[in-house]
């Protein structure tokens, strides 16, 4: 089974993959953005980038795995389109706050300084050492868009509680 690329955050300067989002944190969806699944380590087909600055929860980056819809076949093409390139419209993806876009590699799109605030209530798992190990791990609790706690949890998760 292929690893996935998992979403990411930084609080107060340090990075972390996330490794648990309860309940998820960003949906592209509601935004009107319908990933596409482009490749085998990335099944959701998109991957989100958030920052905590003042405590206050961004979503600061997104990764779009992204195809335009492909041409309608079995219909005859015009005669001065004779490839039938005509019969479709290239999807364009929306602004997040006020951010457009920009192709990067493959079929991705990347959206960089979105700086949008996240309304978010719940927890988030972050590693900061390596995803599959259950050391740096670190709980994220937030209310409302807004971090109010921040938990050591390594030494839970090894069984070595205190």
């Amino acid at each position: 089974m292929t690893d996935q690329v998992l979403d990411s955050i930084q609080v107060f300067g340090v990075g972390y993959e996330l490794v648990a989002e309860d309940p998820g944190v960003f949906s592209p969806w509601d935004y009107g953005i319908e990933p596409h699944s482009i490749c085998s380590s990335n099944w959701s087909g998109y991957v989100a980038g958030f920052e905590v600055r003042d405590r206050r929860l961004y979503l600061s980056s997104l990764s779009v795995g992204w195809a335009p819809p492909k041409r309608i076949t079995g219909r005859d093409p015009a005669e001065n389109d004779p490839l039938g390139l005509d019969q479709y419209q290239p999807q364009t993806l929306p602004e997040l706050n006020g951010v457009a876009p920009k192709p990067i590699s493959g079929s991705y799109m990347l959206y960089t300084g979105v700086g949008m605030p996240l309304d978010y209530t719940g927890r988030l798992i972050g590693s900061g050492d390596y995803p599959d190990s259950l050391e740096g791990l670190m709980e994220f609790v937030f209310e409302s868009g807004v971090l109010i706690e921040v938990i050591e949890r390594s030494q839970d998760a090894l069984g070595n509680s205190s």
